[in-house]
Formats: structure tokens, C-alpha cells, sequence
């Protein structure tokens, strides 16, 4: 289909999930000033700091996410290109996201210890995702690189499958159906012959 085959028609798809993650962030910012609308664990101990730093981390992201969709759209990449900004991005979403949701877990719950251990584990995984994303299209060939194909193609069928868990609501349902299209690209991509020549997986 030529949908998948045009790298710049997923950018469409990116734009769909940074504005529901914008959304999200509207959300929980809005949430630190209105009651009722977003729901408090009870473990929180300030309300409205915690809604703030949430949600500024979601907003960050949406904003790096968004800008990401903006470039696949405006230039056209090769597909190697697309997963490597791809990959990249989602290691500095999780990131941003850990790091915020960590502090806010360690400076307004009651389980600091909690939020000290979860920016630790999203910093380590960040890291491993952000290496990946430097050894995708590093232009060197090898063991290492096929390793990395090999994780990207299981990565991606973990994701499709989690699309296809049942959503609590509309607006999950949204993000799963985005996320199993752009799960479909991923591996569509990365299975593309001439990306798995350029990563040593085949000849």
C-alpha cells in the first residue's frame, strides 16, 4: 500500500499522538487548579505541585514528539532515518517523563523512595534506548547491529500486541489504534530489504 511505503505519511500518524499527549498535559496541569479533573492517588501529599511537574513532563514531551512529526511530514527521510528519530524520541520521552514523574513521586508522596528508584530505572532505560538509536544508523556493519535489528523487530511486536489489549475508554482506544499503525510502519521499515542490507542483517 502506498500509505506505508511513504516515509512522510506516519509523520500524520505522530501528529495524532502528540496531540493526545498535549492533551494529557493540558489535563494534568489543569488539574493542579481545578478539582475533579484529573484523579489524585491517595499517596500524594501537595495536589497541585504534583499535577504541575506531571504534567510539565508530559507537555515537554508532547512538544519533542510534535516536533518530530513535523519533520517526518516536511522532509523526506529514508526509512532507516525514520526509525532511528523515531527511536530517539521515545528515549527522550521516557526520559523527561521518568525524571518528572519520579520527582514528583520523591518530593509529594509519601513514597519518596519510590520516585528515587523510578528516575533511577527510567534514566538506565532511556540511556539504553538513546544508545540504540546512536547505533541504528551509525553506518558501520556487525554483530552489535544486528543485535539491535533483532531487538527493534521484537520491540515493535510487543508494541502491536499491546495495542490489541482492551482499552478502558475512548481515549485509549485512540492510542492503541495509533500505536498498532505505527508499530505496523516500524517493522514494515526495519524489514525493508535494503535497511537490513545498510544494518548487516542480510547481504
Amino acid at each position: 500500500m502506498m500509505f506505508f511505503e511513504d516515509t512522510r505519511s506516519i509523520g500524520l500518524i505522530f501528529w495524532i499522538v502528540a496531540v493526545l499527549m498535549a492533551i494529557n498535559a493540558v489535563m494534568l496541569l489543569a488539574g493542579a487548579f481545578l478539582d475533579d479533573m484529573v484523579e489524585i492517588p491517595d499517596k500524594v501529599t501537595d495536589g497541585r505541585m504534583f499535577c504541575l511537574l506531571t504534567g510539565a513532563g508530559s507537555a515537554a514531551s508532547a512538544i519533542i514528539y510534535a516536533c518530530n512529526a513535523h519533520r517526518t511530514m516536511a522532509v523526506r527521510r529514508s526509512r532507516l532515518e525514520v526509525v532511528r528519530s523515531y527511536v530517539r524520541v521515545i528515549g527522550l520521552c521516557t526520559l523527561i517523563g521518568g525524571i518528572c514523574g519520579g520527582l514528583a513521586l520523591y518530593l509529594y508522596t509519601d513514597e519518596p523512595t519510590l520516585g528515587f528508584y523510578v528516575a533511577l530505572v527510567t534514566i538506565v532505560i532511556s540511556a539504553i534506548v538513546l544508545g540504540i538509536a546512536g547505533i541504528i544508523a551509525n553506518g558501520k556493519k556487525g554483530p552489535v547491529k544486528k543485535v539491535v535489528w533483532g531487538i527493534l523487530i521484537v520491540a515493535f511486536a510487543l508494541m502491536a500486541l499491546e495495542a490489541l489489549t482492551e482499552a478502558d475508554d475512548y481515549w485509549e482506544f485512540a492510542e492503541h489504534i495509533a500505536h498498532m499503525i505505527i508499530a505496523v510502519f516500524m517493522i514494515s521499515f526495519i524489514a525493508d530489504g535494503d535497511v537490513r542490507r545498510e544494518m548487516g542483517v542480510s547481504e
